[in-house]
């Protein structure tokens, strides 16, 4: 019955990460268009579903994805969170995939901060850190991690309770 579970949130997974992947990846398009003044979707047409992006500025594209990637990472975290929690016995699992995206937010808040003040711009080696842990928290790699890591939390917590009696 677990192997059920795990595959419905796999597919889960699997569909958020499409269509997290659909959406950024034409709001870049039609942001390529609007900087370089040209159509991104002259040899195929552009989905319907993002003609509404078409109508806006490039800095409002822009500045617009930093809310995309905010709701993107809570609905990855949501989504993670209620897998560990039909999928997993251990409940501190639960608390792990809290500090981890609460750890990764920061570190990337820093590092985009750090290259601001410190850069006056967004573009630098800390906007690329800041990416990438943002992209591991709009994965499922951290509740992946922490599945995997019951087996080994079980059998650690039996052989130290072993060893004290």
């Amino acid at each position: 019955m677990k192997i059920k579970w795990l595959l419905l949130f796999l597919l889960l997974f699997l569909a958020l990460g499409y269509f997290r992947e659909f959406l950024f990846v034409h709001i870049n398009r039609v942001m390529y268009g609007k900087y370089y003044n040209m159509d991104p979707y002259e040899y195929e047409p552009m989905p319907a579903i993002m003609h509404v992006f078409n109508k806006l500025s490039y800095s409002v594209l822009y500045y617009l994805k930093y809310p995309f990637t905010i709701i993107w990472t809570t609905l990855f975290y949501l989504l993670s969170y209620i897998t560990i929690k039909k999928l997993s016995t251990e409940r501190i699992f639960l608390k792990f995939l809290t500090y981890a995206y609460l750890a990764l937010l920061v570190l990337a808040a820093c590092a985009m901060a750090y290259g601001y003040l410190v850069n006056n711009r967004l573009q630098n080696d800390e906007y690329t850190l800041s990416r990438w842990l943002l992209g591991i928290a709009q994965s499922p790699i951290i509740c992946l991690i922490l599945l995997a890591a019951e087996n080994l939390y079980k059998k650690s917590f039996t052989n130290h309770k072993n060893q004290s009696l």
